[in-house]
């Protein structure tokens, strides 16, 4: 029995980084299709909420570089809302602010890779 639980145990840890990669691509799936739902539908609110996330990532990044925050996603979120409501009065559903940010952090991120890519060459 013992021979078992450690077959299994070994086989779960090796199919982990797996299972996690193929959970992150279908959260990316998702998020793309959210926004490209909630785009096509309401534009210009669609364009608030781009600016919003856009601005609360790069405020999350500052603060979380500064040591003044530990949760950067909550952080930006709250930020989003907030920015939202004071300036255009709206209130959005806090999944699709949390899409506009996961949506702005992949978009950081690839334009960080092509720029490090860039200066490797």
């Amino acid at each position: 029995m013992e021979v078992l639980s450690k077959f299994v145990e070994t086989f779960l840890l090796a199919l982990a980084p797996v299972l996690a990669s193929l959970v992150v691509a279908f959260v990316a799936v998702k998020v793309k299709q959210l926004w490209a739902e909630f785009s096509a539908v309401n534009p210009k609110v669609a364009e608030y909420l781009a600016q919003a996330a856009e601005m609360a990532v790069n405020a999350a990044e500052q603060a979380g570089v500064a040591g003044l925050i530990d949760d950067k996603l909550a952080y930006a979120m709250d930020i989003a809302e907030k920015y939202l409501k004071e300036n255009y009065n709206l209130v959005i559903d806090l999944d699709l602010i949390a899409a506009a940010i996961e949506a702005e952090v992949m978009k950081s991120q690839k334009e960080f890779a092509e720029v490090a890519k860039l200066k490797a060459v």
